[in-house]
């Protein structure tokens, strides 16, 4: 017995296809994307900007943003990574550096 825009057989196919296409997606963020810090890393860095609250500096470390609460614009400071989220990460202040 079929509906009136196919094939129940149609129905099954459009799901399987939208099944296996949801898991390769899924696999692809999994694993192939390293991340250029890593929890517990310490680095010295330039705070550059602030961020949209205006509650944290914000910096790059090898192209990722990373954001550093209670700092500002032009702070020079050595921070540890707390947090890595998808795209950012998320420093603590340790120490502010000399200039």
């Amino acid at each position: 017995m079929g509906t009136a825009g196919g094939s129940l057989g149609d129905e099954s196919k459009n799901i399987q296809d939208h099944d296996m296409y949801m898991s390769k997606k899924k696999s692809t963020h999994d694993s192939s994307f390293q991340y250029p810090v890593r929890i517990g890393e310490e680095y010295d860095v330039n705070i550059l900007d602030m961020g949209r609250d205006g509650d944290s500096g914000v910096t790059r470390i090898r192209g990722l943003i990373t954001f550093v609460r209670g700092t500002k614009p032009d702070d020079k400071v050595r921070i540890k990574i707390i947090k890595i989220g998808r795209g950012y990460a998320r420093g603590q202040l340790i120490a502010y550096l000399d200039s």
